[in-house]
């Protein structure tokens, strides 16, 4: 049967993605589904860049010794493992996704990390991977120092609502630190990316993880109809941030927002 009227993401709803009614249920199984190749696709198809924008990301984030890390959407665990490699000594990683496939992974990276990283007096970090919405975070307020999110923003039915709850679980001092795609300025850049975006992503990552959700054409209609930077900016402030900082990694290709809660 023809792609565009069975997977999960065809030409009709790929219009609007972000405004489609059940996109919530659509990023989870399409998450679910391609589980298995989603760290090897994203190696690949980030030219490896993504593991500089992880490290960049962990190191704007300033985590200190004994401080409480939530990572929102986190996928099988590589940001919150970052965190985990800087700041042995933080107290505890709490990552949460949606997707149980994901998660498994996740735990599986970190049995990994702690054998090769034994535990001691340096490294006692307190690890947990939950299954739960990010829109409802089962937290109490002002519960974590840092909430990380690499890449997940666009994923969330309710963005307002997802960032009223990043805010909600921050100690006041506490900071988000966000990684997001967007599309660069400059005229060739943008060309060249929108190229790569649009042509070559999903037909690479449709062939490598045997994908027929529509999950690589997603990705791509997922950023150019997502906010831009201003917007994102303007998003945090009415969440009630404090402070936004935004550098802009590979070009343009990609924000790390940092957000001060006061």
């Amino acid at each position: 049967m023809n792609q565009e009227k069975t997977g999960l993401w065809n030409r009709e709803n790929l219009k609007n993605p972000h405004g489609t009614p059940d996109k919530a249920q659509r990023v989870r199984q399409m998450f679910s589904g391609i589980a298995a190749h989603y760290d090897q696709l994203n190696h690949l198809l980030s030219l490896n860049q993504d593991r500089r924008w992880r490290k960049k990301a962990v190191q704007s984030a300033a985590a200190a010794p004994g401080q409480k890390l939530l990572d929102l959407c986190c996928g099988t665990g590589d940001l919150a493992l970052a965190f985990a490699e800087r700041e042995p000594r933080l107290s505890q990683i709490t990552g949460l996704d949606f997707s149980e496939p994901m998660l498994t992974l996740a735990r599986k990276k970190q049995l990994t990390f702690l054998a090769q990283n034994p535990r001691d007096a340096h490294n006692q970090i307190k690890f947990q991977w939950l299954c739960a919405d990010a829109l409802n975070l089962p937290f109490p307020p002002a519960s974590f120092d840092r909430v990380s999110c690499a890449f997940g923003l666009r994923n969330l039915q309710n963005l307002p609502q997802g960032l009223n709850e990043i805010y909600r679980v921050l100690q006041p001092s506490g900071k988000a630190v966000i990684l997001e795609f967007a599309f660069p300025r400059h005229p060739l850049l943008a060309g060249l990316y929108s190229l790569y975006f649009k042509l070559v992503i999903p037909l690479a990552g449709s062939i490598i993880s045997g994908d027929r959700s529509g999950a690589y054409h997603y990705l791509p209609q997922s950023v150019l109809r997502f906010l831009d930077r201003p917007q994102l900016e303007q998003s945090l402030i009415q969440a009630g941030f404090a402070a936004v900082h935004t550098v802009l990694l590979s070009g343009g290709l990609v924000l790390l927002i940092v957000a001060d809660k006061e």
